[in-house]
């Protein structure tokens, strides 16, 4: 994909988590590829991208092969509950992962549904323009 398609997808994903960070009381969201690598990051400053990033893959690794040798089917998401707050990782598509983190006083059901309609969204958006 060229550069100049790569930004302008990336300003759109952007602007997709933008939209999430405003209807939503998260307090951040990124996409990031299958590999561990940031491709578009909505957290706040200070935060290690590229270590959080390597960390959402690992972790969708070992989910996913969980669920395969469970033989539960394909791994849609996981949730990790801290003490402080979630995150919810769920998969995009096979390469790209959406991760959002919510504080703990706010309603999962709630963090989880926006999370899975700004997945959907990203899916279309990545399925246009690859």
């Amino acid at each position: 994909m060229e550069d100049q398609n790569v930004m302008k997808l990336q300003e759109t994903l952007n602007n997709l988590l933008k939209e999430l960070s405003n209807r939503s009381p998260i307090l951040g969201a990124a996409v990031f590829s299958i590999e561990g690598l940031p491709f578009v990051s909505r957290f706040h400053g200070g935060t290690e991208e590229a270590s959080i990033a390597a960390i959402v893959a690992a972790i969708h690794a070992a989910g996913d092969q969980t669920v395969k040798e469970l033989r539960q089917g394909e791994l849609k998401s996981i949730i990790i509950q801290g003490d402080l707050g979630t995150t919810v990782v769920i998969a995009i598509s096979a390469d790209y992962l959406l991760t959002v983190t919510a504080p703990d006083n706010v309603k999962l059901g709630l963090i989880f549904s926006d999370a899975k309609k700004t997945a959907r969204e990203a899916r279309k958006i990545l399925y246009q323009a690859l």
